[in-house]
């Protein structure tokens, strides 16, 4: 039987997590005009505080189990605006994990993995992908040609897997190769100025002559690879719901501050228009929060879901965007003043639809899943 119920060791877990995303939102105005500035590993308040991805580690049998718990934990980091600690764990770590043989996975595991798949041209589609491995055969190397943008963690990463068309005697198409930084050739620009996550770490990657040797090429199917995001999309949807949860929370507290409570017994002729707004958008979190800890459970029990986790991704995209418009909508010139929270929260917003696939993507994955259709049948 499915049960969303949270268990104490959860509560435990995230009440930790809470109390420190609070002490985190001190912290999360100082990048938005220093987007050079890296995160820290840790904030000076994590000290003394317990690491709450290891205090799932220590309770998880306790818990309703680390997929589902670690999606709200991000949940609750993105809540604070930044992290109190870094997470040193990206997307290429998890294709690492179900692509690469064992004995690549215990080389990388413990790097922290950004992965290469937007080039300028292509967006969104694998298959558009321009950057080369062209086989040496003298020296028994692959040399990497090409360019990716937009990669998270492309400064701070360890390694960046990396998505190339091959170009080999007897082999063609797609494959991934582990790039470990200071490999000669692979060189990082400068880090993008956004609309919003300005605390993240997004930049571009070139490959000019780079050479990694044949172990660092990635041999599994790359459909099972890109399952990866079958994995982080309601992740992405977890941060839009910590992000959400902010606007709505500040919200509700300037309200209360001229007698505006919400009141879920009331029907909307008994309530202000704005309480009305609001309590419509609550139960629209409450559905996407139950959407993500469903995806998650079925990950957990049975594999990743595809259509769960579309469904999953494309909610908190759209959810992020309404609330933090509303909130803005709502509170006026205090929701646009950057002493206040919200107007930050719209401009993170914006990006839940967009990155590991837009909203878009995930309701044509959603459709073509449904009615059986293939890529080429329905785009």
């Amino acid at each position: 039987m499915v049960s969303f119920a949270l268990t104490d060791a959860d509560r435990a877990i995230l009440n930790e997590a809470k109390a420190q995303a609070d002490l985190a939102s001190r912290h999360a105005r100082e990048f938005e005009h220093d987007e050079d500035r890296m995160l820290p590993h840790a904030f000076p308040e994590a000290e003394g505080r317990p690491d709450t991805r290891a205090m799932l580690a220590a309770l998880e049998s306790e818990t309703s189990g680390a997929k589902i718990v670690t999606a709200l934990l991000y949940l609750e980091d993105w809540r604070g605006g930044v992290p109190l600690r870094e997470a040193r764990y990206s997307l290429g770590n998890t294709a690492l994990r179900i692509a690469g043989t064992p004995e690549q996975y215990e080389r990388w595991r413990d790097r922290t993995i950004a992965i290469g798949l937007t080039e300028s041209i292509g967006g969104s589609d694998p298959a558009s992908t321009r950057t080369t491995a062209t086989w040496d055969a003298a020296s028994g190397e692959w040399v990497i040609e090409g360019e990716k943008i937009f990669i998270t963690y492309a400064e701070s990463c360890d390694a960046v897997l990396v998505l190339a068309r091959l170009v080999h005697p007897e082999r063609r198409g797609l494959s991934a190769f582990m790039v470990e930084k200071g490999t000669p050739g692979l060189s990082v620009g400068r880090q993008f100025r956004k609309m919003g996550i300005r605390f993240e770490d997004t930049a571009p990657l070139a490959f000019s002559a780079c050479r990694v040797p044949a172990f660092n090429h990635i041999e599994g199917d790359l459909k099972s690879m890109l399952r990866s995001f079958s994995e982080s999309r309601p992740v992405v949807a977890a941060y839009a719901l910590g992000v959400t949860r902010a606007a709505l929370d500040f919200t509700w507290e300037r309200l209360s501050q001229i007698g505006i409570t919400p009141d879920y017994e009331k029907g909307p002729t008994e309530t202000t228009a704005a309480a009305d707004r609001l309590m419509s958008l609550e139960a629209e979190w409450e559905a996407t929060w139950v959407v993500v800890l469903q995806a998650k459970w079925i990950e957990q029990n049975e594999g990743p879901g595809k259509i769960e986790s579309s469904m999953a991704k494309a909610m908190g995209g759209g959810l992020a965007r309404r609330v933090t418009q509303t909130c803005i909508d709502v509170l006026g010139v205090c929701g646009l003043s950057d002493v206040y929270p919200v107007e930050k929260a719209f401009r993170d917003a914006r990006i839940f639809d967009i990155y590991e696939g837009t909203g878009e993507v995930q309701r044509l994955i959603i459709a073509r899943e449904n009615l059986g259709y293939s890529p080429k049948e329905l785009n």
